[in-house]
Order: structure tokens, then sequence, then C-alpha cells
């Protein structure tokens, strides 16, 4: 008898997937390092009871509508705004996603653009390559602001917010930080307090109706002026055109960006500045917690075909 197919959206080493052995055809892409065409993942996810992907997938009523046989969705992931969980749910259909699997690393990214915007890493590694530094030395030119003693905001209290602050305490930083509802801890603060006292501001909530466009013209004033920004977060969790301003104007020193709100579309006025790093989304991009993340995946949807309890259904 066959196996029940499960589709995956990337082409990655097939013992990320080993949870399924023996449960599940495992299928995937052959696309290298790209994601597969939209019309592709529509052809081939037409027999299939599972679906895979990292996130860069949307799953909405056209997709489901090409997959009748599906039955279970399963983000290696920790967000879920590519997800329209009310049209999987509505059609009995299981999503799950991976919400611890990418913590640590993206900790770590959040604390590498803390530490290159304040200190003009990719600026001043953009201009030894153009050569002008063998021209002479411009000493004053590359003068950035120490972190410790430094008061970092972090808006969202979730688990990479508790390991950006541990990480930020090693650097001798004070931390805030706020959350939808507030608590009273030591620490804790409103948005607005939060925004008022920090010289850096980190973004580290998901993408809700709440949420969207929290950081928006009118919390960026309430910065303090020459404060950092950084949005490892979501692009729609702040208003990207606000920012720019907020940069042009000079009332924030500097900003970083591992998400965009129309991603991979970027405002182009932000390529122009040197006092602003962009990546493209990757928080949760290493080695290990890829791998990790594929795991919990698979290990969800074997936990599905064997009729035992999710871990982290939504």
């Amino acid at each position: 008898m066959p196996l029940p197919p499960v589709l995956f959206s990337l082409a990655v080493p097939p013992e990320h997937f080993s949870p399924l052995d023996g449960l599940a055809e495992v299928r995937m892409f052959d696309n290298g390092p790209a994601k597969a065409p939209r019309e592709q993942v529509l052809r081939e996810i037409r027999d299939c009871v599972g679906f895979i992907s990292q996130g860069e997938v949307t799953v909405d009523a056209e997709l489901l509508d090409a997959a009748p046989n599906l039955r279970i969705v399963a983000n290696a992931a920790m967000g879920v705004d590519n997800l329209d969980l009310d049209e999987i749910r509505s059609r009995g259909i299981v999503a799950v996603n991976t919400p611890d699997a990418f913590a640590e690393s993206t900790a770590d990214l959040t604390l590498g653009l803390m530490l290159d915007i304040t200190r003009h890493i990719s600026e001043s590694d953009r201009y030894v390559r153009t050569g002008e530094w063998a021209k002479g030395m411009q000493p004053l030119r590359w003068e950035g602001t120490k972190m410790g003693g430094r008061t970092l905001g972090i808006v969202g209290y979730g688990r990479i917010a508790k390991l950006v602050e541990s990480r930020a305490h090693a650097f001798g930083m004070q931390v805030i930080h706020c959350r939808s509802r507030f608590t009273g801890g030591k620490n804790e603060r409103s948005l607005d307090d939060l925004l008022a006292e920090s010289d850096i501001v980190v973004t580290l909530v998901p993408l809700t109706k709440e949420t969207h466009h929290l950081i928006n013209a009118k919390r960026l004033a309430q910065m303090k002026p020459g404060a950092f920004f950084v949005n490892v977060a979501r692009g729609k969790v702040m208003d990207e055109s606000a920012v720019v301003n907020a940069l042009k104007n000079g009332h924030l020193s500097g900003a970083a960006f591992d998400v965009f709100e129309e991603e991979p579309i970027v405002n182009r006025e932000l390529f122009a500045m040197e006092n602003v790093v962009l990546t493209p989304h990757i928080g949760g991009a290493t080695q290990e917690q890829r791998r990790s993340g594929r795991m919990a995946a698979a290990e969800e949807v074997a936990r599905f075909l064997r009729g035992e309890n999710l871990e982290n259904e939504l």
C-alpha cells in the first residue's frame, strides 16, 4: 500500500524529515535555494495529505482548492501570517507551527543588528571595499555608540525577547519590555514609557490586528531623539514609510530591518541610507535551527498520521 504523500516547499536533505520515515512519502522541489514557483506548488500538491513549508508559501483558498486530499499544514516557522487559518479550519484541515525552533538564532541576529547599527559595521565594510581607506585614515568618522550602559526596550516579551534580554545583559545594557497585558513586573513598562526611555527599540511581537502598524509616526515621535530602531518581528508591525521619514529627518540615528512591510519589496529610499542595515528575513536562518524546525514540523505531521495529540496546533 503506497504511503500518503507529504509535500515540502524547498530542497533540503531528506534526513530533516526522518520522523516521517515509514509513515509518508516526502516530496520536495528541486529548485536549489530558491522557493518553488506557486504554479508548481499548486500542481504538485494535488494528491498530498500534508504540506510543510518554512512560512514562505501562502496557504489560502486557492491552494486549498488545488489540494482536495490535504489534511494537515505545518509551518516549519514561528510565524503563521502566511496561513489563512479561518479558511483552513473551515475545511477541517489541521494547522501547526514550530514556535520554539528558531528563537536562539533570531535572538543572535537581533544582537548582531544592534551591534551593526551602533558601530557602523556594514557601513565601514562598504567603505573599505571602495578603496577609500587607503587614501587616508578618518578616525572620527567611525565613532559609534557603546551598547553598555544603554537602555534596550523590547516590544513584546516572549521566548525570543527573553533570549535577547539575557544577551543584552552580557553587554551591560539595561533592558525594559512591554507586553500586551501589563503585569507590573520590575522592568515592565507601558509602550509609551518604553519608547520614551529606550536608546534602542526592538520589536518582537507577532503580527495581529492589534500590532499592525504598532510602530507608526506617532510612536516614532515618542522615541528619544537619536534612538535606534530594530525590527525582527514582521514587516507590517511597522509603518515602513514612517520609519523612513524618521530616519530622513534625523529623529532616528539608525535602523535595522530583517523584515519589511511588503517583502521582498523594500522602500527604495532605504538603499541610499548609510545608517540602515537591511537583511532578507534571515532571523532563524542557521543550519542548526532550520534543521530542528523542519524536524519539529515533520514530528507534528507524524503525530497526526499516527492519530496522536499534536503539540502546537493552531
